[in-house]
């Protein structure tokens, strides 16, 4: 049986509407006739039955279901139909069920003008249009766009369940409208259209609040065409009236007053808006909504006698509430993200007031906030008479997108984390990618999105997402020569930007390639990622720095690391011009493999010699003669060998050992911040480290991933230590308990723990590798990955007496290299229902189908103690530290000081013990018997 489904265009299931700036079909197959595609073909029509096609690929081989490239002239406000028939190797065929994509008003734009309210800017209003059908409707689109965000009503219904339309852009460059099929809610003699408007990001208090220019002269807007079996009825226009919004108050960071007694009976006209029509297009963001529904856990009585929702989870969105309060009582719900010695508390929000008010009619309803979000786990409530759990509901807003992946272990610890960072990408992932949802920011932080993208690519289906977000990119540097902002949009402040925060024009589209296979965003936003690299080449030659270095202007670093920086500027203590030149090399060498995938010779040759160059320099500047980097920081060690600045093997290995020794004299504690953390522990896998990434990742202790978790996190931190461990906020001023940057671990836990990564010089996981880095505090895990190729599922599991079981499915017409832990000889394999056989070699090509192996690890698959170890690592173990001590008793002296972050042969060459007096100084003897102890015990 062979079926293809899972047709999209632009990674969107049935678009209606948006700007295809290029257009590309992809589509999964299901199939157990055979293993691989042998050619398709796509037909487009413009009906349903297939009798009016515009485009048709004929029978090909290089139809392919990660993205083919459909090139016809698109017609304004058309629904284009169309399908897939495959054939496999066999001569098996199947053709897929219709899909559509819908055009919108294109080029000839809106017959409508942009209105305004003759009232007041500073009043949320409600546009009003009345108009007459004099006959039924069949088909019918009303386009729209309304600043700051809007809803909708047609004859009192909800025209959509997008909510906070248009969303967020650069406003100066371009505002999306959207589309709706209003076919069905129209109906003969009167209809009304109803509007709500409020400031939402355009017009409120959004973004630098020290920037009160930037929403000078403001004023709410509204532009729409409605469209009746293709017949222009209605417009915006000056036929419009409009009211005051019970809505009296809302805003993005303050949140919203709603007043159900206010009268709302006075029509006022409309005046012509102020905005430019040429402003508007077709949207490029998916649609917000609300995504889910969460179930308080608890009403919480504090010891100030508060009244506390607790959601059980940190969340982005707004409480429902069925309100029954008395005619003119108001109640009030604040937010927060945790509680301090029981109470409410939300100062980490800043001057963010996060609050909720509405004045009741005395009519029993379902009341929430409409026009704004919040961030919270927990809610104050105020002015509720006898408030009832079941009455409260907590709505999950984020943009529209299908989780792709997701991942189950045998460790609870790292199950939490797993689930942190998803809730943190939902609640992050509202139109555009945020650095905190609760605060007074909110706001688009380039170098949190290039970090996280990798994850949030695995986790969701994000290709449209990231599409609009490296449009207002691209728009924002038309305006700036180049830079990229370091907030996108960048809300009236576009002068700053930063290496990594502003690489996330190159970086991001090249992430969106590995993932999705699609070179449409490449092609899109290659001129925006040469204006990059333009504008650093700029500063260079305007500031007289080296060309093949980037050392001028400002930078972030190593954002938040802990090893050097202040406290009002925590930089990292790697050098900053190291951090931003590498960063600088990595964007030229992914432009350069970006030409090459484009098949532009020339640009290819010249962005590769320039990151060769610029390698070389980093070379002269930053390490020694003999290849040693200078700069001895856990980050500068990791970028390196991520980035590929070592030369050659040898570097490589150099580096890595620098690497380790900075680990272990840092008491293997984790220094580092924004640019080192996503790389360490595949920095460390890379080079054969897999022992030490685990005991990085499954640390308890502050620093580490798992110490929020063990402190009861439900999203991911902006700092390690947001909580201190007697769960007391640790700071006030920047301090979000909502910021998915360090999420980004889950791409190593996807590549290495899992272990699937595409094959070098693949995309989309059409080819891949499956080499899963097991370990015993996991003891087992389960994957699932529905890829741009296919469903991917990986499960395995260590059982008793080292047994190994791995079970893989691949895709059709996907392939994988399966690549085995160490095992003794003689593995099981089997290939769907076929007989297994036994095989001695540790890797495999697989074809699409059902695999499983099953083995006995050999003894070296976990790590043992051994004498590299420092003494602090050694003496966590009970049995080694009763030994250790035994053998040389002068270590007790040491306990819990930091020498003990050095090696038992390093200590034994000390001529003497500050403060103890005598020398360890144990012989070859002794330390090859306490080597011979230690190596038999696992870790």
């Amino acid at each position: 049986m062979m079926e293809v489904h899972s047709l999209k265009i632009n990674h969107i299931t049935n678009p209606l509407g948006y700007l295809y700036k290029t257009l590309t079909a992809s589509y999964i197959i299901e199939c157990d006739t055979g293993c691989r595609q042998d050619s398709a073909r796509i037909m487009v029509a413009e009906d349903e039955t297939f009798e009016r096609i515009v485009f048709d690929t004929g029978r090909q081989k290089e139809v392919s279901g990660l993205g083919t490239r459909l090139q016809f002239m698109l017609r304004p406000r058309t629904r284009y139909y169309w399908n897939v028939t495959v054939w496999d190797e066999n001569g098996n065929s199947a053709r897929s069920l219709p899909a559509w994509f819908e055009t919108g008003l294109m080029e000839g734009g809106f017959s409508g003008n942009w209105i305004a309210p003759s009232f007041d800017s500073s009043i949320q209003p409600v546009f009003i249009r009345k108009f007459t059908l004099d006959r039924p409707c069949a088909d019918a689109r009303l386009y729209m766009t309304c600043l700051g965000v809007y809803e909708a009503y047609l004859n009192g219904v909800r025209v959509s369940d997008e909510v906070l339309a248009p969303g967020l852009t650069c406003y100066e460059s371009y505002i999306q409208y959207q589309t709706y099929d209003i076919s069905g809610m129209l109906q003969e003699g009167e209809n009304i259209l109803e509007v709500a408007a409020g400031d939402g990001w355009y017009k409120g208090l959004y973004g630098y609040r020290q920037n009160a220019d930037y929403r000078k002269g403001k004023e709410f807007g509204l532009l729409a065409d409605l469209y009746a079996d293709g017949e222009l009825v209605m417009c915006s226009d000056m036929e419009w009236q409009v009211r005051k919004s019970r809505v009296v108050f809302t805003d993005i960071y303050d949140g919203e007053i709603q007043d159900a007694v206010m009268d709302i009976s006075e029509r006022y006209p409309v005046k012509a808006g102020n905005l430019d029509k040429k402003l508007v297009r077709e949207r490029l963001g998916i649609p917000i909504k609300v995504k889910e529904i969460l179930h308080p856990v608890s009403i919480i009585k504090t010891s100030r006698n508060e009244c506390v929702l607790d959601m059980g989870q940190n969340m982005v969105g707004w409480v429902s509430f069925k309100c029954r309060e008395e005619r003119g009582r108001k109640v009030i719900l604040e937010h927060g993200e945790v509680l301090q010695d029981g109470c409410f508390y939300n100062k980490n929000y800043r001057t963010a007031k996060a609050r909720f008010e509405y004045i009741s009619d005395g009519t029993p309803k379902q009341v929430h906030a409409r026009l704004c979000f919040f961030g919270f786990r927990y809610v104050r409530l105020t002015g509720f008479t006898e408030p009832e759990l079941s009455d409260f509901c907590g709505e999950v807003v984020y943009s529209d997108m299908e989780e792709t992946g997701w991942m189950e272990t045998g460790n609870k610890l790292v199950d939490r984390l797993i689930s942190n960072i998803l809730w943190s990408q939902k609640g992050n992932f509202l139109d555009i990618p945020t650095d905190c949802p609760q605060r007074d920011e909110k706001m688009g932080w380039t170098g949190d999105a290039q970090i996280f993208a990798g994850t949030a690519s695995l986790n969701m289906e994000c290709y449209e997402f990231f599409r609009k977000y490296l449009n207002d990119i691209a728009e924002e540097q038309k305006c700036t020569g180049g830079l990229v902002p370091q907030i996108v949009p960048s809300v009236g402040r576009n002068e700053r930007t930063s290496a990594a925060w502003g690489d996330a024009a190159v970086l991001i589209p090249w992430t969106l390639y590995e993932c999705y296979g699609d070179t449409g965003i490449l092609e899109e936003q290659y001129e925006s990622m040469k204006a990059w690299i333009s504008y650093i080449d700029r500063q260079n030659q305007e500031n007289g720095t080296e060309p093949n270095l980037w050392k001028n202007g400002f930078h972030y670093g190593d954002w938040l690391a802990l090893d050097g920086g202040y406290y009002h500027m925590p930089t990292g203590g790697t050098d900053v011009f190291y951090v931003s030149s590498a960063y600088f090399y990595y964007s030229v060498d992914v432009l350069a493999r970006t030409a090459k995938v484009l098949d532009r010779a020339e640009e290819y040759i010249k962005y590769r010699q320039k990151a060769d160059s610029i390698r070389e320099e980093i070379q002269k500047e930053y390490f020694t003669g003999n290849g040693r980097l200078s700069i001895d920081t856990q980050t500068a060690c990791i970028i390196a060998i991520a980035f590929g600045l070592v030369k050659d093997g040898r570097q490589r290995d150099m580096v890595k050992e620098q690497l380790l020794e900075r680990l272990r004299k840092d008491g293997y504690s984790l220094k580092t911040g924004f640019v080192g953390t996503p790389f360490i522990l595949k920095a460390l896998s890379e080079c054969g480290c897999d022992d030490m990434a685990y005991r990085i990742f499954l640390n308890q202790d502050y620093p580490g991933w798992l110490y929020p978790v063990t402190l009861g996190a439900t999203t991911m931190w902006e700092r390690w230590d947001a909580l201190n461990p007697d769960g007391s906020m640790s700071d006030s001023g920047m301090n979000s308990l909502n910021h998915y940057a360090n999420g980004s671990v889950m791409e190593w836990m996807y590549g290495y723990m899992a272990g699937i990564r595409n094959r070098e010089g693949s995309a989309g996981y059409k080819s891949v590798v499956i080499n899963p880095r097991i370990h015993p505090d996991i003891r087992w895990m389960k994957t699932g990955l529905k890829s741009a190729a296919g469903r991917y599922e990986i499960s395995w599991k260590i059982m008793d007496n080292d047994e190994f079981w791995l079970s893989c499915r691949i895709p059709f017409d996907a392939d994988a290299e399966i690549i085995l832990p160490p095992c003794e000889d003689g593995i099981s394999v089997r290939h769907e229902a076929a007989v297994s056989r036994t095989d001695t070699g540790r890797a495999f090509r697989a074809a699409a189908g059902e695999w499983v192996f099953e083995g006995r690890l050999r003894k070296n698959y976990r790590p043992y103690y051994h004498l590299t170890d420092s003494v602090k690592e050694l003496v966590k173990n009970p049995d080694i530290k009763k030994f250790l001590y035994e053998k040389a008793p002068m270590l007790v002296h040491t306990d819990g000081a930091g020498i003990q972050n050095m090696t038992l042969p390093e200590m034994s060459k000390l001529p003497f013990f500050l403060g103890i007096g005598t020398r360890l100084g144990l012989g070859e003897e002794v330390l090859k018997e306490i080597e011979d102890y230690i190596s038999e015990i696992p870790k």
